[in-house]
């Protein structure tokens, strides 16, 4: 850091006890010393508010992005998901329904293909029949009269 060689510090001792004097050398040192233990001490302190600042700034990132993470997780919509993938490309065929277990063979083969068997889907069921206001009588009941 500072480039002081050993004739330099001899300089400054033959200097330090002209100016001060040999009787009061011992003390300006142990002053000097005890100043210099003042500084470092406060350094340190300082030093490890410092680092203890930048950790907690470093949890509260890593906080804030486990808290991205887990609302990520928690909005996780895989059919609104499918959905704009679809529209955001129509270009694209749609995929072939799975096959039932109780389909043939030839309802399974390729959908290009002329000569296989037309697919055969289950009936729909039968519509269910309104619910009627609460004052009214149901059509069961009706059937009953």
């Amino acid at each position: 850091m500072f480039d002081i060689g050993w004739t330099e510090l001899l300089v400054v001792a033959c200097v330090a006890i002209i100016v001060v004097g040999p009787k009061d050398l011992p003390r300006m040192l142990r002053t000097f010393g005890q100043t210099m233990g003042k500084v470092r001490r406060m350094a340190r302190e300082f030093q490890s508010t410092f680092n203890d600042a930048i950790r907690e700034a470093e949890r509260e990132v890593d906080l804030a992005d486990m808290r991205k993470k887990v609302e990520a997780a928690a909005n996780f919509d895989p059919l609104g998901d499918l959905k704009k993938s679809i529209a955001a490309d129509p270009a694209k065929p749609a995929p072939p329904p799975p096959a039932e277990a109780g389909e043939t063979k030839a309802a399974q083969s390729d959908p290009a293909d002329t000569t296989a068997a037309p697919a055969t889907f289950p009936a729909a069921p039968a519509a269910a029949p309104a619910a009627a206001p609460s004052g009214a009588p149901s059509s069961a009941e009706e059937t009953k009269a």
